[in-house]
């Protein structure tokens, strides 16, 4: 999904500054990567070490077998108990283009996905790689250009904000050339279609399915021991990502489940480790009124075209980008640009 905005906004994209995360402590023998960029169109994902009595669990890989190889490092520091499972949360290139690091490091390893994964793997997300193979340089040699010259493609004065962001889109577009072409796409070796609870002595580690949400075959990872909830792209910091691979009324079902759970913690996709729900019920607030706007825009008999003109999102905008340009482009794609279509099309129960 992301890839293709980046093929197609490629003069416009904004990302991550230079790779870099920072290892947090959340509970007993559970640490979060917490990546280190600032928003952006180009992302590297968090992941989460599960370090148990035997063995350790890692939810989620990254965009690149560089980014993994420092995580892994990162995890060996920590403990060197061997990584027994990888659970991906969502088939998005951020969360799994790093499984070759951990296959490689530990050849035992079983990846973990929901069952639609090898069907989205090689179907959306096989065309999303190709176009980002093919248009990627193009997209970094704008990037370079817009900073050389001061000046965005669309004529506005390059902001320091999307400066950095620019030389760090930069720097993960190329990371992600550097091997994604030769690359073999692991799948996962055990699927869950609704729950699948790991055991251990310290903790069980429940993993769920709660319904479509980002994508049609999110996880999350839920810790009730601890209260912490592991939520994939369910909850992305500071703009939602609701993109054309999302369904945004199913998504709104999926968070209000995922609250229901009452986490005291909160480990985003992308963005800083939260600690209570605030963030999350500001996401499904968006979500309900995205939807009921929508649908109001439906049974006027409004076309799709006309709904994306009648559909006022003004007021979550200021909510979610204040006064930042930026943030105010991430939310113009990822909010207006594809999630009033993916709410559109969305079907419906009745």
């Amino acid at each position: 999904m992301w890839r293709i905005m980046f093929c197609c906004f490629c003069g416009l994209l904004s990302g991550a500054v230079a790779a870099g995360f920072t290892v947090h402590k959340l509970a007993d023998g559970i640490y979060a990567t917490e990546r280190n960029e600032p928003p952006g169109l180009m992302f590297d994902a968090n992941n989460v070490f599960i370090i148990n009595e035997q063995d350790v669990v890692v939810v989620d890989s990254n965009i690149s077998p560089d980014s993994s190889r420092e995580v892994l490092a990162a995890l060996r520091k920590l403990t060197n108990k061997p990584v027994r499972y990888v659970i991906n949360t969502h088939w998005h290139e951020d969360h799994i283009l790093g499984n070759s690091v951990w296959r490689e490091a530990y050849p035992d390893v079983q990846f973990i996905g929901h069952v639609q994964t090898h069907q989205d793997l090689s179907t959306t997300g096989a065309t999303n790689r190709k176009g980002l193979l093919e248009n990627g340089a193009g997209g970094v040699a704008s990037l370079r250009q817009a900073i050389s010259s001061g000046k965005g493609l669309a004529g506005n004065p390059v902001t320091e904000e999307e400066r950095r962001s620019h030389e760090s889109d930069i720097f993960l577009v190329e990371r992600y050339l550097n091997e994604a072409g030769s690359l073999p796409i692991i799948y996962p070796d055990l699927e869950v279609d609704s729950r699948l609870v790991l055991t251990d002595s310290k903790r069980p580690i429940e993993i769920r399915f709660l319904g479509a949400a980002h994508t049609r075959s999110d996880l999350i990872v839920w810790l009730p021991s601890e209260k912490l909830l592991i939520a994939g792209d369910l909850v992305v910091w500071p703009i939602p990502l609701i993109g054309s691979t999302s369904y945004p009324r199913a998504y709104a079902q999926s968070l209000r489940e995922m609250l229901a759970l009452q986490p005291e913690m909160i480990v985003p996709g992308h963005g800083p480790v939260f600690r209570d729900t605030e963030y999350s019920q500001k996401i499904l607030a968006l979500l309900d009124n995205l939807c009921a706007q929508v649908q109001a825009a439906k049974q006027k008999g409004e076309t799709l075209e006309q709904a994306k003109e009648s559909v006022d999102l003004s007021a979550f905008r200021q909510q979610f980008a204040g006064d930042s340009a930026l943030l105010k482009l991430i939310f113009s794609m990822y909010v207006q640009g594809s999630g009033i279509p993916a709410a559109y099309n969305e079907p419906t129960a009745d």
